[in-house]
């Protein structure tokens, strides 16, 4: 994001009248407000690495700096470590991946196309259809599935919230991943860009009996083989081929510790 911001917004002020003879009243908005607003837009509508939602808040900060105290309501500074820390808490999640080398976590297709990207096709494909719960169109929803049930041929990289649960998994895959490799990844993304295995069953519930009614045999057998995926191991997907923007801890040995 820029450091311009939309004409309503640059404005720090805004004034109001209740009648003709009345004097105009101000009113201020926090600086911190401010600057928390502009950092959840760089977090939910860019999807924005942890390293650009910082650069983002200095921004927002200087954007305030050339407002006149008079009408930016300057309170004395913003604390830009608080507001980071509300955005990260709120707006990503902390993942980590099995990796041999760094460059395992790019998907094997469509490894060009940014998460981000396939958020913002999702909600161009559902604006008109006024559906809240359906997050992902049908198709790419079921290939969610089949990732998560190990066909791997799809846009999607997996990654887990607790890696440990994967050492005795019942999925043999998931265990011997976790049993082969030696490094551990850890990842910090945005939350509009993971798919939870709910999620996806969500879409395809929703989605068999809205689009695509002539498969509902095949899709209830489908629903039923995902949800015998084991879940304590919080499988995670993210759609893309960026995820290498959001590392941010490099890779620590593990089989030492699991053996």
């Amino acid at each position: 994001m820029s450091d311009s911001v939309p004409t309503a917004t640059n404005s720090a002020t805004s004034t109001s009248s209740t009648g003709p003879n009345e004097a105009r009243q101000t009113v201020r908005y926090p600086a911190a407000s401010f600057v928390g607003a502009r950092a959840q837009l760089a977090a939910t509508l860019t999807g924005a690495p942890l390293d650009a939602l910082r650069n983002e808040i200095e921004l927002a900060v200087q954007q305030l700096a050339r407002w006149s105290p008079s009408t930016a309501a300057f309170d004395g500074g913003v604390d830009r470590e608080r507001v980071f820390d509300d955005v990260v808490g709120s707006s990503y999640v902390t993942l980590r991946r099995f990796q041999h080398q760094d460059s395992d976590c790019r998907p094997r297709v469509e490894d060009n196309t940014s998460a981000i990207s396939h958020v913002r096709n999702t909600a161009r494909d559902h604006s008109s259809m006024g559906d809240p719960l359906e997050r992902y169109p049908m198709d790419r929803a079921r290939q969610a599935g089949w990732h998560m049930r190990g066909r791997t041929a799809f846009p999607f990289v997996s990654l887990v919230e607790d890696p440990s649960k994967l050492v005795d998994s019942r999925d043999h895959w998931a265990r011997a991943i976790a049993q082969s490799t030696n490094a551990l990844h850890t990842y910090t993304v945005p939350r509009s860009a993971v798919w939870t295995p709910d999620d996806v069953l969500s879409s395809i519930g929703l989605g068999m009996n809205v689009e695509d009614q002539h498969n509902i045999d095949a899709d209830v057998d489908f629903m039923c083989a995902l949800g015998r995926t084991p879940t304590p191991e919080t499988e995670r997907l993210f759609p893309g081929g960026n995820l290498d923007d959001y590392r941010t801890r490099r890779p620590k040995s593990v089989q030492a510790r699991w053996q």
